[in-house]
């Protein structure tokens, strides 16, 4: 009887992944094996190597878990592309439930996965998710840090501005310091912050050597004319 139950899953779960995206059937009979339903498609995730079958491996996964803590068992994985998976998984839930999940997975050691929970924040609307995404200002990787930056909106926020100076005004000139300092500036600009414009304009008034630095003029100029022109 159990492998039979189990056969039926199986053949429900392939028939909708074979069937025209987005899902035409009624997912109701898979809702009803939730659990024993994302056991398999995460086992599933593990094991496909198409990018395709993948992401609807994932939709499904989003139209029958509903609840974030069906995934909870399967944060720990040892695979990092399924973690990555989760994340988006749980970005597309859209429910603050998930918000710890996430965090769970903001520590994984790939960055790829981190990347992916910034993401999978942004999603999900609330403060409980802005202060989750503030916790990567502290991430030790450059990339997850722009990752961050680049994806920050025209809200203004006094601690990510704050941050976002101190990222200006810092020493670093190395290649990613530079990096960061340029997507700095621009989210400033974006968000407005008042409190930027005396820094970004003795960034423009500098006499630069080096190519990058001669970048970061041009962006602090860019950001002047851009959001402080009528204030200057």
């Amino acid at each position: 009887m159990q492998w039979s139950m189990h056969t039926d899953i199986d053949f429900l779960i392939e028939a909708t992944l074979d069937a025209p995206w987005p899902q035409p059937v009624d997912l109701a009979c898979l809702r009803r094996e939730a659990g024993e339903v994302v056991a398999r498609l995460v086992d599933r995730l593990e094991h496909e190597p198409g990018a395709l079958r993948r992401r609807r491996i994932c939709d499904l996964l989003v139209d029958v878990a509903v609840d974030p803590g069906r995934l909870a068992p399967y944060l720990t994985t040892s695979s990092w592309y399924v973690a990555r998976n989760l994340a988006y998984v749980l970005g597309e839930l859209r429910d603050p439930n998930g918000i710890a999940l996430l965090g769970t997975l903001g520590r994984h050691e790939e960055y790829r996965v981190r990347r992916e929970v910034i993401d999978a924040l942004r999603k999900i609307p609330g403060e409980r998710s802005r202060a989750a995404l503030r916790s990567f200002v502290h991430d030790p990787d450059p990339r997850i840090r722009r990752h961050l930056i680049d994806g920050m909106g025209s809200g203004y926020d006094p601690q990510l501005a704050s941050w976002l100076l101190g990222i200006v005004r810092s020493r670093d000139y190395s290649r990613a310091g530079a990096s960061l300092k340029e997507a700095a500036i621009a989210a400033l600009a974006r968000m407005g912050a008042s409190e930027a414009q005396p820094v970004l304009e003795r960034v423009a008034r500098r006499r630069w050597v080096f190519g990058r630095m001669r970048r970061l003029q041009d962006a602090a100029r860019g950001a002047l004319a851009q959001a402080y022109s009528s204030s200057r």
